[in-house]
């Protein structure tokens, strides 16, 4: 993301969409195949990037500029700037793009495509919005923002909210764990947007970025949770099968004791058999129970999955075969 020079911001998770109930992909490999809003989204990037280069002018229509968003309503380019780079540097797009596959591919297959695609518009319209009214407001003088470090700063700061201990190699010598190396980023951006360091580079952006990432995972903005009003944590509700009438009354004449010959015996202890208990999951929970066990998976592996929870797993299987089954 740049401002005015322009400058650069930036070098610094719906169940059918999930892989788990993906029966075939369809259509070209790369937007078909798992984290197809990943691949589309830098796909994206880099085509706008070459008709940049090679169609100077257009940099100018997708920017995000104060007085064409305030002034004449432009707001479509709170988004169309989020997919333009500085065409004067490469490493620009090449090291947001590289984050965000890094961080999102596996972000979205936590999520689903649907809600990290809402994510990754929605951050890239904040932080370029809060780039814009910071600016306006302490008086600097600014050009023109564009660039998708906000966003993928949003993408990285949920990452590493989900995955803390992670490591990752940082210019191939240091190892350190996610948190450490996104921390210190955000930090630092903080630092230079405090001391108001004029290096061209879009540090509001990149705070209000990670900020809204940070909103996002704490408290659970997916549209896909906020449309059926999930608010709560739903509880699976047990539902144990009554035994039939006639096995009731048989294990009741079993319990009488018996009397034969003037002694009294009591009969042996009955072992009665139930039925076995059945875990209804409403349709509107199973969603919203998947992704926490989804998550759980991610984060600590399958083995440590409780009984109730493998149940989940289970019952969400058995229903997206069901579904596969009734497709004609």
């Amino acid at each position: 993301m740049n401002v005015s020079r322009p400058v650069s911001v930036g070098d610094p998770m719906g169940i059918y969409d999930r892989e788990y109930y993906r029966s075939d992909s369809r259509g070209l490999s790369w937007f078909s195949g798992p984290q197809p809003v990943c691949r589309a989204i830098i796909a994206i990037n880099i085509v706008v990037y070459l008709c940049q280069i090679f169609s100077p002018q257009l940099t100018g229509s997708l920017v995000a500029i104060p007085h064409a968003v305030f002034g004449d309503w432009q707001v479509w380019r709170l988004l169309t700037a989020a997919f333009a780079h500085d065409p004067n540097s490469p490493f620009h797009l090449i090291f947001n793009m590289y984050l965000l596959w890094l961080f999102g591919a596996e972000l979205e297959s936590l999520y689903g495509t649907r809600d990290f695609l809402f994510l990754y518009l929605t951050s890239a319209i904040v932080s370029i919005l809060g780039q814009i009214g910071v600016d306006q407001f302490l008086g600097n003088e600014l050009d023109q923002v564009l660039g998708a470090s906000g966003a993928v700063l949003a993408v990285s700061v949920i990452y590493a909210m989900f995955y803390p201990h992670r490591e990752l190699t940082v210019l191939f010598l240091i190892r350190m764990e996610v948190w450490v190396l996104v921390a210190f980023g955000v930090a630092a951006d903080l630092l230079l947007l405090v001391m108001r360091a004029n290096t061209g580079t879009a540090y509001a952006a990149h705070v209000f970025g990670a900020a809204y990432g940070f909103a996002f995972k704490t408290f659970d903005l997916r549209p896909s949770r906020l449309t059926t009003r999930r608010w709560r944590q739903p509880k699976l509700r047990i539902v144990r099968a009554e035994p039939r009438e006639r096995d009731r009354d048989r294990e009741r004449e079993r319990e009488v004791p018996i009397t034969r010959g003037g002694n009294t015996r009591t009969p042996e202890p009955v072992v009665s058999i139930r039925s076995p208990i059945s875990a209804v999951i409403p349709e509107e929970q199973l969603d919203a129970r998947l992704d926490e066990v989804l998550a759980k998976i991610a984060r600590e592996g399958r083995a440590n999955l409780s009984e109730e929870e493998n149940r989940i797993l289970q019952e969400a299987s058995k229903r997206a075969r069901n579904r596969r089954s009734d497709r004609p």
